[in-house]
């Protein structure tokens, strides 16, 4: 057992050297990137163009869900379509569709109004929610239905490169999905015409039905369909979080993607029984074709 924590330890530590040290090596290289003119930088994606679409694929390597220790690796559709102020998005596609500070998350979305720095956006998404097979922790478990969920998001930019985001994201239905509240500080820096680096750290809560659905364990399923003992998780802290990402344009359409990013549970969620591994990572690559018309 002592041979495994040190093991987990060791590996956590050079997780951690080697996003610092990739982070710490494209900062110092900023300086003499930036000189670099590979290409003529495309034009921004605007309504004069009519729309943009980005099409492509990723690969993704993630946890089962958080807090499991179970990982898996899966190929991922990256879908991006914008219409003015209307956007649709899945697997991440939404942040290819132009160089900007606009995170366009996945799902429907709309940009309500901008007031000189002050932007607000609206939408909506599907939640796919969990189910007890995804892991053999969860065997035994109630599975978290599939919802509808809302989105609503403040966002402030200080500058060009750096912006703070907060997204309240309810339940519609009422299928005990819960709410969540994320606010992310992002900064992004182009370090060529084609090629930007992105860094973005922030913290999500949680109430109690989100909290009590994804990491409790009902009193009637404890020890019953279950051996994990009962556990009704509290409204607060869910996690914190820390990503890597790049993209650069490797033609005029093509463009290469891919990130790291670190995620630890916290409060209630941290001392579930579900919580077995409460710190983890995802990695990303992905290509996809974008376009504008």
């Amino acid at each position: 057992m002592e041979r495994l924590i040190m093991d987990r330890m060791h590996r956590y530590r050079s997780f951690l050297r080697f996003s610092c040290g990739s982070a710490l090596a494209l900062l110092l290289a900023q300086p003499a990137l930036a000189q670099v003119q590979l290409r003529p930088q495309p034009p921004a994606a605007n309504e004069d163009h009519g729309f943009t679409w980005v099409l492509g694929a990723s690969v993704v390597n993630s946890p089962s869900y958080a807090g499991s220790t179970q990982r898996s690796t899966g190929l991922r559709p990256v879908i991006g379509f914008e219409v003015g102020r209307f956007t649709f998005s899945s697997g991440g596609g939404g942040s290819l569709l132009d160089f900007d500070l606009d995170a366009r998350d996945s799902g429907l979305s709309a940009r309500l109004f901008q007031w000189e720095n002050l932007r607000l956006s609206a939408g909506l998404r599907l939640d796919g929610g969990r189910k007890g097979e995804d892991d053999p922790v969860l065997h035994g478990l109630p599975d978290v239905e599939r919802t509808l969920r809302g989105r609503v998001s403040v966002i402030y930019d200080f500058n060009p490169q750096f912006s703070v985001r907060a997204t309240l994201s309810p339940d519609l239905l009422g299928r005990q999905g819960g709410s969540t509240l994320q606010t992310t500080a992002r900064y992004e820096y182009q370090i060529s015409p084609r090629t930007e680096i992105g860094v973005a750290a922030g913290f999500t809560m949680a109430n109690a039905t989100y909290m009590r659905s994804y990491f409790g364990v009902p009193r009637d399923a404890a020890g019953v369909s279950t051996p994990l003992p009962w556990y009704e998780a509290g409204g607060g802290m869910h996690s914190t979080h820390i990503g890597l990402e790049v993209k650069t344009l490797v033609s005029d359409r093509w463009v290469l993607f891919g990130g790291v990013g670190y995620q630890q549970l916290r409060g209630d969620a941290r001392r579930s029984p579900l919580a077995v591994k409460p710190d983890n990572y995802n990695v990303s690559l992905g290509l996809a074709y974008r376009c504008c018309r």
